[in-house]
């Protein structure tokens, strides 16, 4: 098994790689030029200014998971609840990272890594398919009068068709209607925090505490998915692929990355002298008569 600090790199390396390729994707990729029917009346709608601006719905939903990742693991670390690490330390050259540092950055790097995820397949799809978007015709402007003169069936697919107005980056990105992006990063950034709180925010002192915070982040990303058809900027098929390939990573992500599930319960962590004192207690009495050799080993592996 590697050492702390080689995983940290390592781990470090693929969130590293995975941001590039995110970054570069769309810089280096162009969608393929597909067609249209003559009848289809899906792609005459006007274009409109986006009810929730991407740089908006990108900084909320990525930062209040980290938000309340940080604050709901400083609330158990100060209420001495260490969650499913063992305290521990990790020194890298002079500096001494400390266990909350070390849990927060697992949490935050499993999440940013499925995001990652989450939007590279997201940009697959759109640069693969080149889908063209609700308001394409009101962007292109192509001579539907001579592409598609009365009488002419509705049916009859027309490929070879120009443009003939529209800024640049307006036309290529009226080719990137599937899967909707912003309905996969929104199921993604609230289905992983929906996820969290369900397995990290234990605390008792309220029923619908947790609840309404979870119901927040859905309705939050259910009015950004329902925002992308009322705008025009994606079919409601497109909306419906990225919330699901979204909630996908999200769930793979918190079971297989994060493991939020499996956490050393509560009252077998080493969460101070009081504990520590219990548990040496513990081992002193399994060397008695009235512990068994099987108890004994017990114990030991709580310690």
């Amino acid at each position: 098994m590697a050492s702390p600090i080689i995983q940290f790199i390592l781990d470090f390396v693929a969130l590293v790689i995975v941001g590039i390729i995110v970054l570069i994707v769309p810089k280096l990729s162009n969608p393929p030029k597909v067609g249209f029917h003559c009848g289809d009346l899906s792609l005459h709608y006007p274009y409109k200014d986006s009810t929730i601006p991407t740089l908006v719905i990108g900084g909320i939903c990525l930062l209040s998971p980290i938000f309340g990742m940080i604050t709901v693991e400083w609330i158990k670390y100060s209420q001495g609840r260490r969650g499913r690490y063992l305290p521990q330390k990790l020194k890298i050259g002079k500096f001494t990272l400390h266990p909350l540092v070390i849990e927060l950055g697992h949490l935050i790097g499993a999440f940013l890594f499925g995001a990652g995820c989450s939007q590279l397949a997201t940009d697959v799809g759109k640069y693969s398919i080149g889908r063209l978007r609700p308001h394409f015709m009101d962007v292109c402007k192509p001579n539907l009068e001579l592409l598609c003169p009365p009488g002419v069936s509705p049916t009859k697919y027309i490929e070879d068709f120009t443009c003939v107005e529209g800024d640049a980056y307006l036309l290529k990105n009226s080719r990137l209607s599937f899967p909707s992006g912003h309905a996969s990063f929104s199921a993604y950034t609230m289905m992983y925090l929906a996820i969290y709180l369900q397995a990290r925010m234990t605390w008792k002192g309220s029923k619908f505490l947790r609840p309404v915070f979870q119901a927040i982040a859905l309705f939050l990303f259910w009015f950004t998915a329902l925002s992308r058809v009322s705008d025009y900027k994606h079919h409601w098929s497109d909306v419906l692929a990225g919330a699901a390939l979204g909630i996908t990573i999200a769930t793979l992500t918190a079971l297989y990355v994060s493991h939020l599930f499996k956490f050393v319960p509560e009252d077998r962590l080493l969460t101070g002298d009081t504990k520590m004192d219990q548990l040496n207690g513990m081992r002193s009495a399994a060397t008695s008569s009235e512990f068994s050799p099987m108890k004994s080993v017990i114990v030991d592996n709580i310690l």
